[in-house]
C-alpha cells in the first residue's frame, strides 16, 4: 500500500469532478456551542477536526457544512474525504488504497473525487488531518498482512513502519514539522538512488516524482518559491519518463502538476511562464477546467477580459455545478460591464448552493447601483442572514440595507392630507 497521499485512478480524468452535495444526501447541521456562528465556515471546519478521531460520522457532516457555506474551500472537501476513510474498517481502508484492483468501487470514486476536486482549487492545501489518518492507513496494513495480530503486537508493527524514511517524512508533514519533513524526504530520496538499479523502474519514478511533489507543496507552504520550482520540474520529469500509454494517477498527472508549476510561477511574479504552464496543463487534458480559471485571472491582471471570460466560459462548461466558479465567472463579468449577464450567474450559483452569501451581496449591489430597491433590499437581506460575523464587508451592508429600508419605507407612507 503506498501510504504518504493518496492516490487517485485515472477513471477522474474522464469525467467532471463530483461537488460536495453530490457526494452524500444532505445532512443535518452538527448543533454547535452555544456562541458559535453558525454562519461560520471555519467553525464547522474546526468543530470537524475535534470530532474526527472519536465520531466521524459527526465529523463528515460537519465538514460538509464547512464546504457548503464555504464552496471555495478545498480544505473542506479534502477533510469531508478524510472523514469519510475514518469511518471505514480495517479491511476497506486497505482495500479503498489497494490500486492493484481492475475495477474501482463507485463508492471509493466518489472519494477519489472529493480529493480531485480539492487539489484542482488548492494543489499546496495542507493535509492537516493526514495525521488522524496516518495510524489508521497503517494499522490497516498490518491486518492484511497479519489478520491474527493481537494489540500489542500491532502497535509494535506500527512503530516499526514509523522509523523508516517515508513514515518519518509523512508523519512531520502533517504535525506541521516542515523542515524535518523536507529532511527525511531527502533521505528517502538519497535511498532510492542507492536502490535505483535492483527497483523496478516504473516503481522508482513513481516514488521519485511523488517525494519531490511532496517537497514541493512544503516549500510552496513555507514560501520558499525557487526550491518549491525545482522540486516541481523534477517531479514533472519523473512523469514525463512513463509511457504515454501507462496508467498515471490522477493527481500526479502532468495536467495537475503544470497548474501546480503555474501558481508558483505567478507566486514568483513571472505571469508569462504561469501562462505557458496553465497552456500545458490543456495540452495535456482539455477537460482540465482549473487551468482556464488559472488562465481567465491572467488575462484579467492585464486587462484582457475578452479571452478571459472566453477562459471562464468553458470552464464554467466543464464544472457547470461549482457555485464559486459561477461566482468567480460573475465577477469577470461584471469588470466587462456585462451586469445582466453576471446575474444570470450569481442566479445559477445561489441556486446550486443556497447557502453561499457572496452571490447574494454580489446582486444586492448590482440592484443597488441600478436602483432596483426593493430587489437590493431582498439580496442585502439575506446576505446578511447567511454571512459569518466576521466578514468584513458585513457591517457596510448592514448600513446601506438600513438605508435602503428607510427608503422604502418613507415612499410607501402615503402623505398626510391637509385640512
Amino acid at each position: 500500500m503506498r501510504t504518504p497521499t493518496a492516490l487517485l485512478s485515472v477513471a477522474l480524468l474522464l469525467a467532471p469532478a463530483i461537488s460536495a452535495q453530490q457526494v452524500v444526501a444532505p445532512p443535518t447541521r452538527p448543533h454547535l456551542d452555544a456562541g458559535v456562528d453558525t454562519n461560520d465556515a471555519r467553525a464547522y471546519y474546526q468543530y470537524g477536526v475535534r470530532m474526527i478521531e472519536s465520531k466521524p460520522d459527526e465529523s463528515s457532516r460537519a465538514f460538509y457544512w464547512a464546504a457548503k457555506l464555504d464552496p471555495s474551500s478545498g480544505e473542506a472537501l479534502y477533510a469531508m474525504r478524510t472523514a469519510a476513510l475514518m469511518k471505514l474498517s480495517s479491511n476497506d481502508l486497505y482495500d479503498y488504497y489497494d490500486y492493484s484492483a481492475k475495477k474501482r468501487k463507485p463508492e471509493y470514486l466518489a472519494l477519489d473525487s472529493l480529493l480531485y476536486r480539492a487539489y484542482t482549487i488548492n494543489p499546496f492545501l495542507y493535509r492537516s488531518l493526514d495525521r488522524n489518518l496516518m495510524h489508521r492507513i497503517l494499522e490497516a496494513d498490518v491486518k492484511n498482512e497479519h489478520p491474527d495480530v493481537d494489540a500489542a503486537e500491532l502497535n509494535l508493527a506500527i512503530l516499526n513502519y514509523m522509523h523508516d524514511a517515508r513514515h518519518t517524512a509523512w508523519a512531520s508533514y502533517s504535525q506541521g514539522r516542515f523542515p524535518e519533513a523536507l529532511d527525511a524526504y531527502a533521505k528517502e530520496l538519497k535511498d532510492l538512488d542507492r536502490t535505483k538499479n535492483k527497483r523496478n523502474k516504473r516503481e522508482h519514478e513513481d516514488d521519485a516524482s511523488e517525494i519531490h511533489a511532496e517537497r514541493a507543496r512544503i516549500f510552496y507552504l513555507v514560501g520558499n518559491t525557487d526550491s518549491s520550482l525545482t522540486e516541481m520540474t523534477a517531479a514533472m520529469a519523473g512523469l514525463r519518463e512513463r509511457d504515454a500509454k501507462e496508467t498515471v494517477i490522477l493527481y500526479e498527472s502532468k495536467a495537475m502538476y503544470d497548474q501546480s508549476l503555474g501558481m508558483i510561477h505567478e507566486r514568483a511574479k513571472h505571469p508569462d511562464l504561469a501562462r505557458e504552464a496553465y497552456a500545458h496543463a490543456l495540452e495535456e487534458d482539455l477537460s482540465y477546467f482549473s487551468a482556464h480559471t488559472r488562465m481567465a485571472g491572467l488575462q484579467l491582471a492585464q486587462g484582457d477580459t475578452t479571452s478571459a471570460l472566453t477562459e471562464m466560459d468553458l470552464a464554467i462548461q466543464l464544472q457547470p455545478n461549482d457555485p464559486a466558479l459561477r461566482y468567480d465567472y460573475a465577477v469577470a463579468l461584471i469588470q466587462a460591464r456585462r451586469d445582466a449577464d453576471a446575474v444570470t450567474q450569481l442566479m445559477k450559483s445561489i441556486a446550486v448552493d443556497p447557502f453561499y452569501p457572496a452571490p447574494r451581496l454580489l446582486l444586492a449591489r448590482i440592484a443597488d447601483a441600478e436602483q432596483y430597491t426593493e430587489d437590493a433590499v431582498r439580496e442585502y437581506t439575506e446576505y446578511v442572514a447567511l454571512a459569518p460575523k466576521s466578514d468584513p464587508q458585513v457591517d457596510a451592508a448592514r448600513t446601506r440595507l438600513s438605508a435602503l429600508q428607510a427608503t422604502v419605507a418613507s415612499s410607501a407612507t402615503p402623505a398626510t392630507p391637509k385640512p
